[in-house]
């Protein structure tokens, strides 16, 4: 019940803080189909394509600092791509904060191995991912096609999840 309250102030901060988010069913449509190539900045500055992880099982998690089910679940996501990063599985976090200052003084606090971008103006969260609330995280299948919306936090050292995951990467 408390993870349902929580995501309701969230929905209630994404819309009244930023332009109004597609609808939650939005996001649906485009699961599989090919996941929409995009480039965003790491924390160094540097470009970074989606296309780049071609041929590999990629997990996108939109989050931010501010959001307590985001930073909840980034140390198990951690600790999942750890497990499984030399079967061909990647994770890209990409942060919605609109400061890239919090972000990098949140990573230095919490490392995490796996790649960390920024869309501080949402336009890939929104546009291409029609992201309405954070966590939304996507499995994309090494084929490119987005198998699974995950929205919410989530444990992703649970069975059930890391045995979805093990079967992409067969």
């Amino acid at each position: 019940m408390i993870k349902y309250w929580t995501l309701i102030l969230i929905l209630l901060i994404t819309t009244t803080v930023g332009a109004v988010p597609p609808a939650p069913w939005e996001s649906d449509e485009i699961i599989g189909k090919a996941a929409p190539d995009f480039t965003l900045k790491t924390l160094d500055g540097k470009n970074f394509s989606l296309s780049t992880l071609k041929g590999k099982t990629v997990l996108i998690n939109f989050w931010a600092t501010w959001c307590p089910p985001c930073v909840e679940e980034l140390p198990s996501m951690n600790k999942l791509y750890l497990k499984y990063k030399q079967k061909g599985f990647e994770v890209v976090a990409i942060s919605l904060d609109s400061s890239t200052t919090k972000v990098k003084k949140y990573i230095a606090k919490n490392p995490l191995s796996f790649i960390v971008l920024l869309d501080t103006d949402k336009r890939v969260a929104k546009k291409l991912y029609k992201v309405s609330a954070q966590p939304t995280t996507y499995l994309i299948s090494s084929d490119g096609k987005i198998i699974r919306k995950f929205f919410g936090s989530v444990d992703w050292t649970d069975e059930v999840v890391q045995k979805e995951i093990e079967g992409l990467l067969k």
